[in-house]
């Protein structure tokens, strides 16, 4: 969970270029993310993926699809965990 509360941070400080400080801490709220008045998460509620989805939303309302550009490391990660996960429980199974 720690690579994710850092991955998010980053996308939030990138996002904060595009849209400001107190929008992007906005959007990282609605998404489901306490952040500190230093940008630092202190509180993701909910699975990191769904949470990652919101966050997806929020950053490209109006079009703003350079904002995904910020989620792109978060998104390699997230794809990377979910490939682990699978292949780990095909081997259970």
């Amino acid at each position: 969970m720690e690579i994710y509360l850092k991955l998010f941070e980053q996308a939030i400080q990138k996002q904060i270029k595009f849209v400001g400080k107190e929008k992007a801490y906005e959007q990282a709220k609605k998404a489901g993310l306490g952040v500190s008045d230093s940008g630092n998460i202190i509180s993701c509620t909910g699975n990191p993926q769904l949470v990652l989805i919101k966050l997806i939303k929020f950053f490209t309302e109006g079009g703003n699809l350079t904002a995904l550009m910020a989620l792109t490391p978060l998104i390699d990660e997230l794809l990377k965990q979910s490939q682990i996960e699978e292949e780990t429980s095909s081997l259970i199974s």
